[in-house]
């Protein structure tokens, strides 16, 4: 399951929320917050291209977490 939200200091894994490399035990090179979204960046180069386009990548990521959601429109049982 991908986890992107990075607000949680002590979160054993986190996932870079442009390249989706896996970032373990807090080692994440920036945490940035856009909207409600606090994301977690595994280098510079993927803090440049988040910041150059954040609004693509929070969209995926709401869009996933819509996907997950028991009561959210993708789940078959709601329709």
């Amino acid at each position: 399951m991908r986890n992107y939200d990075a607000s949680n200091l002590d979160c054993e894994y986190v996932q870079c929320v442009v390249c989706e490399n896996g970032i373990k035990g807090g080692k994440w090179f920036a945490r940035i917050k856009h909207g409600d979204w606090l994301v977690a960046l595994c280098c510079p180069l993927c803090t440049e291209t988040f910041q150059r386009s954040p609004h693509a990548y929070i969209r995926r990521i709401e869009t996933l977490a819509q996907f997950r959601n028991p009561g959210g429109p993708f789940n078959p049982l709601n329709k």
